[in-house]
Order: C-alpha cells, then structure tokens, then sequence
C-alpha cells in the first residue's frame, strides 16, 4: 500500500509541499491522530464492540492497496473506496492534507485528496475537506485506551469509528 500512496504524494502532493509551511503542534497531533483505518462501531461502545469492529481492518488495507488504479490521477483515487472502514492517510510534507478513502456505504463522503485543521484542540474538533470540496466535522477521542472518531453526516447524523490500525503519515 505504501508504494501506491507514495505515488499517489508524487501526484498531487508534492508541489504544493515544496510552498507550504511547518505545520503546528496542533496540526502535527491531529496528523497522527487521524492517521488510521477506522472502522464503524455497531451498537454501544464496549470492548467487545471495539474487537468486532476492528475485525478484518488489516486485511481491509490489503484490498484497499488491490483497488488502487494502475494509473492514479485526481479521477481515479476518487473511485477508490474501503469496504468498511475510513481509510485516513495523511501526508506529512503537507500540513492538513490527507488521502480519505471512505467505505462504500458513504456515498456522501467523497474519495481522494482532501484536507483539515484542528478546530478546537482540546475537544478534538477537526474541520475536514474532502475531495469535493465539502466541508465535514470529525471528533477524535478515546474510550478508554482505544482511539475514536466522530463524524458528522452532512445530514447531521453521528457515525463513531474505532481506530482499528494506525497509519503512519507519508513522508
């Protein structure tokens, strides 16, 4: 998968990197915090719940690497989807950006090259830009050690993610 996102950075990343600055504190934490496959949790948070929705994610970003286009461009990432989990993966040349390639039963949540800034830091509020240019409201938090994600439908329903494999951000 690592081959295919560092050719995905070479696309569209790289010259944007070279003109932008070094990214805060904030933004470097919101970068590795959201780094991860995230996968939806199906009823109440509890460890059980936790283990179910993690189940897979790893063979999830194995298929996520099988369904990336030979020939990647703007077009074609944006057709690339997970299965079941939000595959977050952020770019560390470029402050605020990140590849989002959301599951297939996200049909609102555009795939591909998008961006985000830390909101308020305190209480994990991250504005998040997808693909589209629609603009998304995401929560990062824990639940005990485990971390967890909010994200806000633009119809504004709640969908909560458990972070089931980190994602180290691309150099």
């Amino acid at each position: 998968m690592r081959r295919v996102l560092i050719a995905l950075v070479c696309l569209f990343a790289l010259p944007a990197a070279a003109q932008t600055p070094a990214a805060s504190p904030e933004l470097t934490r919101a970068t590795n915090a959201l780094g991860a496959i995230w996968r939806p949790i199906d009823g109440p948070i509890t460890t059980e719940t936790l283990r179910a929705a993690c189940a897979g994610a790893e063979q999830e970003m194995q298929a996520l690497d099988a369904a990336m286009p030979p020939e990647l461009n703007e077009e074609s990432a944006a057709r690339v989807r997970g299965l079941r989990g939000l595959h977050i993966i952020p770019i560390a040349q470029t402050p605020g950006a990140a590849y989002f390639f959301p599951p297939l039963n996200m049909p609102w949540f555009h795939s591909g090259l998008g961006g985000f800034s830390v909101i308020d830091e305190a209480n994990g509020l991250i504005g998040v830009r997808d693909s589209g240019d629609q603009d998304l409201g995401f929560q990062i938090g824990r639940a005990g050690t485990h971390p967890m994600l909010r994200v806000r439908r633009p119809t504004g329903e709640i969908v909560t993610f458990a972070g089931c494999q980190p994602i180290a951000p691309l150099e």
